[in-house]
């Protein structure tokens, strides 16, 4: 993998990040002030008939019912076409936020943070800054990749440590730590005092002449997984890393299916062996379930059983699968003269209570549709702000048998 530099004023990648970050931060206030208030989720089911309804009467019924709600300011009118997210389950595979990934993004924040103020002259409070981004890094090397990174943190703070006067002990300190992962480290070298320029130049030609050593990985070689020592790939696994500077390194290996390994090796007089683990990420099978349609619930309305397993069944099922909190049926029939109607029924899926509402009784030529359903919305809208389950059904609704 190709070394970065510390010569750069700041990192596109983790520019990047930070930015992303405050923007989103900066953002969540905003967000919250737009947002609508909330409002329960309806589906409408398609209409059954009671008589000699045509396809076209059913269509009109069930056109205007979802208009009407649709346009309406209490519901969000939601179909069997709808998914509600599903939840992260690391323990059926799902993907996840780890830990040590949230480390890393809270790392290159604070990075920039401390390079922002030592842009300010700020040294004392970018020192804190780098430090603090320096053990987030250190924590999250098991999955950290660009260690570049931390090389950066760690030269910044024996710069800000320098101009805070932290001693030359403490200046040292941060420069072979990031001189021991990254052997090619610069610093910027523009308006630098000349005692902070000649002590990390000495160091880093020490350090560069100093005896150099060798980190070996072994492990049982699998396909898919590589080797890494201070993020720099091995040319194979077991493997190993030549021309070590002393010093702590940071040995990984990744790979797809696999946990994560790491160790922290500390070098100073001779070769290094670590052994490393190959433990495959178990996945349980999950079970793959078709989504239901709404045509589930055709024989609920057509017959009448909203009470029994054959609606609450597939109703629940279907909620949980939209985010449907109610769900409005209508069977359109014709009375003695012919004249239609529609008898509304409500379900509420907590519950698994179903209401029927008041008859929407209309013009033999359904002329009034749109009017009349305007006046239904508010009997819904009242229902469902204090849905009365005392008025529950607790079987077939009498209209079914002609009663």
């Amino acid at each position: 993998m190709p070394r970065m530099t510390f010569l750069r004023a700041a990192p596109p990648v983790a520019t990047l990040i930070a930015t992303m970050m405050l923007s989103a931060h900066a953002a969540v206030g905003a967000d919250k002030a737009a947002e609508p208030s909330s409002k329960p989720k309806l589906i409408v089911v398609p209409p059954a008939t009671l008589g000699d309804a045509k396809p076209a009467q059913e269509r009109r019924v069930y056109k205007a019912a979802q208009d009407q709600f649709t346009a309406s300011s209490a519901f969000d009118v939601v179909t069997d076409k709808e998914k509600v997210p599903d939840k992260v389950d690391p323990k059926k595979g799902a993907l996840r936020v780890t830990a040590a990934s949230k480390r890393i993004d809270a790392a290159d924040a604070v990075r920039q943070e401390g390079i922002n103020l030592q842009a300010e002259s700020k040294h004392g409070e970018a020192l804190d800054k780098l430090k603090d981004a320096c053990t987030l890094y250190e924590k999250a090397y098991l999955e950290l990749v660009d260690y570049s990174k931390l090389a950066d943190a760690y030269a910044r703070a024996g710069v800000s440590a320098h101009y805070a006067g932290m001693g030359a002990g403490e200046v040292s300190k941060w420069f072979e730590l990031g001189i021991a992962i990254e052997p090619t480290l610069v610093i910027d070298r523009r308006k630098q005092d000349k005692s902070l320029l000649d002590s990390f130049d000495g160091l880093h030609e020490r350090m560069d002449k100093g005896g150099k050593f060798v980190i070996e990985i072994d492990g049982p070689p699998t396909v898919g997984v590589d080797a890494f020592v201070d993020g720099v790939k091995l040319a194979t696994f077991p493997g190993k890393s030549l021309e070590l500077m002393p010093g702590t390194h940071y040995a990984q290996i990744r790979g797809e299916g696999i946990v994560p390994w790491g160790t922290v090796v500390r070098l100073g007089k001779k070769e290094v062996k670590v052994s490393a683990k190959v433990n495959s990420i178990k996945v349980e099978e999950k079970k793959i379930e078709v989504p239901l349609t709404i045509e589930a619930l055709a024989d609920c309305v057509r017959v009448g059983a909203f009470t029994m397993p054959l609606c609450k069944g597939p109703a629940t099922k279907l909620g949980k699968q939209t985010g449907a909190a109610y769900f409005w049926f209508g069977l359109l029939k014709f009375d003695r003269f012919n004249r239609p109607g529609v008898v509304p029924f409500l379900m509420e899926v907590a519950s698994g209570a179903t209401v029927q509402l008041k008859i929407i009784e209309l013009q033999p030529d359904m002329g009034d549709l749109n009017r009349k359903m305007t006046e239904h919305e508010g009997e819904v809208t009242a229902a469902v702000e204090t849905f009365p389950k005392a008025r529950a059904l607790t079987k077939p609704p009498s209209v079914y048998s002609g009663k």
